[in-house]
């Protein structure tokens, strides 16, 4: 059979280039396109070369030698790129054209909806038009919520003071402030007291004036103020370890909702994720609840063919609250460890789907009973605060490395991987939490339990190394 070709839009976030691009091109030819080329990584650029037959470049970002360079990594890309929407999608369909791809795809939140337009324009399947500005903009997601059959909670459009003070009125405290527009919880505020919100605001619409996004990027408003979720996670869960919220990644396919794997998570950082887990250990009452939220939040948004990653908060009397959800995959590894897990390559599945229609390697019902347990573990300065090895007050550290003793892991957990900063990083514990990853981790066992209780043991005993004296305030 004649191998189709599929356009990626490559960028960061979503399934990683290390697992994407492999599994794609074992079945199809890829061509990548690159909008912004500082936003790739070396690795990433890597895996785009090895497996791509083409790759397109937007010159209007490569005006010098440097440009061609990528860094090592970047959490979120800082430079302008202007570029208005109209002319994303026109950029998009003009190599989607040139190479008579028969589907597009991307990773990265901030081009689902001109990805959309293109997909509509072109007529190949997609998310659909309306329902990607509705999955990108979270005051229109939280309508559509509302009006879906799932829990509706109070929310307020913000783009003033004066709109903050009248939503802090409305929706009362605690509440969560949350930029519209942006991803992996960056900018998300909790306000717990009516006498701190004002300053919170301000200092929240300072932080995000300072995070760069493409101009293609569009909202109503910049802010959306919401009511608090508030969890109940021992009307969930009889272990110990665990958080208060799940995510679930799936596939619309015809605007009908297919579960893939629900991850547990251990409990955040604010709103910091620190640990995924594959699959969740949750019972099958917990499980019905939370497919069928699910399934309403993103079949009500009116998403026609995406993958989807919905983060759930599991409330008091088992009743499911929708935090919010993406027409992509989940990040970190959670899309890899599903293979791992279930040899479920959600990767090819989502292209199949979009190439076909379907894909006869889609699970027929919500994968359970994995191979193994996967979990993908985040270590920061928090973890050390917390354990004493760096003091509350501490600003700036340059990190030289981490030691995890032995004959700590629980169980048959054992470790897949362990990678660090680079020695020498300099780190601002001032910035947001997700920005100052120290470690990353890979944990593998037969019990999920074990694992996280491998986590907490982690967690304790793992030694942190400075170089030089940490700066204080």
């Amino acid at each position: 059979m004649e191998r189709k070709t599929v356009l990626v839009i490559a960028d960061l976030g979503g399934c990683p280039p290390h697992a994407f691009y492999k599994s794609v091109a074992e079945s199809y030819n890829i061509v990548s396109y690159i909008p912004r080329p500082f936003a790739i990584t070396n690795g990433h650029a890597n895996f785009i070369e090895k497996y791509s037959v083409a790759v397109v470049k937007d010159v209007d970002y490569l005006k010098k030698i440097s440009d061609f360079e990528h860094p090592d990594s970047i959490y979120w890309a800082q430079e302008e790129y202007g570029k208005s929407e109209e002319a994303v999608v026109n950029d998009i369909i003009k190599v989607a054209t040139m190479f008579n791809v028969e589907a597009i795809t991307t990773n990265n939140e901030l081009f689902i909806s001109p990805m959309a337009k293109a997909c509509e324009k072109l007529g190949l399947r997609g998310a659909g038009v309306e329902a990607a500005q509705k999955a990108r903009d979270k005051n229109l997601m939280r309508e559509s919520f509302n009006n879906s059959g799932v829990k509706a909670i109070k929310s307020k459009r913000v783009k003033t003071l004066k709109d903050f003070k009248e939503a802090l009125e409305y929706v009362g405290v605690p509440l969560v402030l949350k930029p519209t527009y942006l991803a992996s919880s960056i900018g998300v505020t909790f306000i717990y007291n009516e006498q701190d919100a004002e300053k919170i605001f301000l200092d929240a619409q300072e932080y995000l004036d300072s995070i760069g996004v493409p101009k293609a990027v569009t909202f109503e408003a910049p802010f959306i103020v919401e009511e608090f979720l508030q969890g109940e996670y021992e009307d969930w869960y009889t272990e110990l370890g665990y958080s208060d919220y799940v995510s679930v990644e799936g596939m619309m396919i015809g605007a009908k909702y297919y579960p893939l794997a629900i991850h547990d998570k251990t409990p955040q950082i604010g709103f910091t994720e620190t640990a995924h887990i594959t699959s969740t250990i949750l019972d099958v009452d917990a499980r019905n609840k939370i497919l069928d939220a699910v399934k309403k939040a993103n079949e009500g948004l009116g998403l026609e063919h995406c993958a989807t990653h919905t983060e759930v908060k599991l409330m008091k009397n088992r009743e499911v609250g929708i935090i919010e959800t993406a027409a992509r995959f989940a990040g970190w590894n959670m899309i890899p460890n599903i293979k791992k897990s279930f040899n479920v390559d959600a990767a090819k599945v989502l292209v199949d789907i979009l190439c076909e229609g379907y894909s006869e390697d889609l699970p027929k019902e919500l994968l359970t009973d994995p191979y193994n347990y996967v979990a993908d573990f985040h270590l920061y300065p928090h973890d050390f605060k917390i354990n004493g090895q760096l003091l509350e007050n501490v600003s700036n550290i340059i990190f030289d490395s981490i030691v995890i003793p032995e004959n700590i892991l629980v169980g048959d957990t054992k470790i897949n991987s362990f990678n660090t900063v680079d020695k020498g990083s300099q780190l601002d514990l001032t910035l947001f939490e997700a920005f100052n990853g120290l470690a990353y981790l890979e944990l593998q066992g037969t019990s999920s339990q074990d694992i996280v209780k491998s986590i907490q043991e982690i967690k304790k005993y793992a030694k942190l190394y400075l170089q030089g004296v940490p700066i204080t305030t």
